[in-house]
């Protein structure tokens, strides 16, 4: 019995191990940004009233009608917008970060998007970045429910919604 138990024991501390050795999703996200294509270029020199039109025009074309803008900081705004539909509706808060695609968001810029959900009563928030989320940010669990849209996951949909940056 004790070598069972000291077998399970060295086995869990190698394990331990090699999650450690293993690559961080904070690099793994990283690597989706290290070629640069045209594309990605163009969102790097995206001024924030570029940016700030671009994400009114996502939200729009989303099918969601804004209710209010505000600009938090030279590079950050919120959206208030809602989606009138009678069982999937409600009020959402966006917000849109721009920032170099190497920079990540962190938790503490989660929680306070979930403080302002939570404080405007809203349905749910979406954060938009045109750069990448750090590895905790999926660890969080508590607060209302928010989306995560990293600067790759925006392009995608800025070419499905056939909206173009310039």
């Amino acid at each position: 019995m004790f070598i069972l138990v000291t077998a399970s024991i060295l086995l869990g501390l190698g394990l331990i191990l090699l999650l450690n050795r293993s690559a961080s999703p904070v690099a793994v996200e990283q690597a989706y940004y290290q070629p640069r294509s045209a594309e990605q270029q163009q969102m790097e020199r995206l001024g924030s009233e570029q940016f700030t039109r671009l994400c009114l025009r996502l939200v729009e074309q989303m099918g969601l009608s804004i209710i209010d803008c505000h600009r938090n900081t030279h590079r950050e705004i919120d959206i208030t917008a809602v989606n009138t539909q009678p069982i999937t509706g409600g009020h959402y808060i966006v917000r849109c970060v721009l920032i170099p695609p190497d920079l990540p968001i962190h938790s503490t810029e989660i929680v306070a998007l979930g403080s302002t959900v939570l404080a405007e009563r809203a349905l749910k928030g979406i954060f938009i970045t045109t750069g990448f989320f750090s590895e905790e940010v999926p660890k969080l669990t508590e607060g209302p429910p928010i989306e995560f849209i990293n600067g790759q996951r925006l392009r995608q949909i800025l070419r499905e919604y056939r909206i173009s940056l310039g």
